[in-house]
């Protein structure tokens, strides 16, 4: 290992450390690494009994909106979730001094937001693949196509942190900001399941739109990866300026 993989393997060390111990030091990102457990729980429990409920009572088949349910209970709130828990120990570290001393270390601004980036990617698409495929409710096959759904999925988690960290100052803030962005992220986008193509394509403009779409699509059995295109290319347009608003704020 050459000297300078060294060094951005000892940071990268250190920063997973220091992660651990601030998302367990704190009640209120201990629940957000719990949450995603807790709906999936609640999604394998509740959602069946209410699709046999409502098939009785009403004569109104739930199971064609069984991929909706998911997409709104589980892949879009892993994005908000692991989104919202990444700015957040991004805010915690500017608090503790963490960054600031980075620019007089080895160790290079870039290489740090690799490794965040990294983990909020990792931590989205393993959130997105457990908590849908444990649901009960996924129809066979996906599993597999849930990887690369879920790696888009975390992207747009990147943009949810850097919409977080570019304009919040601290976690009171950074807080104030995850509940706008709650409704934003894990709600609107369903609103794309009842609109026909293409005008559902004007959703686009939020970036989980592309995951759920997808998955969607794989659901009915159509051509799906276009839309994980797509999610790839806003996401890396949107997330270059915030990630520069970011740095200009915090220099």
């Amino acid at each position: 290992m050459t000297a300078p993989a060294a060094r951005l393997f000892q940071a990268w060390t250190a920063f997973g450390r220091n992660d651990i111990r601030g998302t367990y030091r704190e009640p209120l990102m201990a629940m957000l690494v719990l949450a995603p457990v807790i709906w999936t729980v609640g999604t394998a429990v509740i959602v069946p009994r209410l699709t046999t409920t409502v098939a009785r009572r009403y004569d109104f088949d739930l199971v064609p909106y069984h991929p909706l349910v998911l997409t709104g209970l589980l892949l879009l709130t892993s994005i908000i979730v692991v989104g919202g828990l990444g700015a957040f120990l991004i805010l915690d570290e500017l608090d503790s001094g963490t960054l600031p001393a980075l620019r007089v270390t080895p160790v290079p601004l870039s290489s740090f937001f690799g490794y965040r980036a990294g983990t909020v990617v990792a931590v989205t698409t393993g959130y997105v693949v457990a908590t849908m495929s444990l649901s009960g409710l996924l129809p066979a096959g996906l599993v597999l196509p849930l990887i690369p759904i879920g790696l888009v999925a975390g992207l747009s988690s990147v943009v949810t942190m850097l919409l977080i960290v570019a304009v919040a100052s601290n976690k009171i803030q950074g807080l104030a900001m995850l509940r706008l962005l709650g409704l934003v992220i894990a709600g609107l986008p369903c609103l794309a399941w009842f609109v026909s193509p293409p005008w559902d394509l004007a959703f686009g403009i939020l970036p989980p739109y592309w995951p759920a779409k997808a998955f969607w699509v794989a659901c009915a059995g159509g051509v799906w990866w276009p839309y994980l295109v797509g999610g790839v290319v806003f996401n890396l347009a949107a997330g270059r300026p915030l990630l520069r608003r970011f740095i200009a704020k915090n220099t």
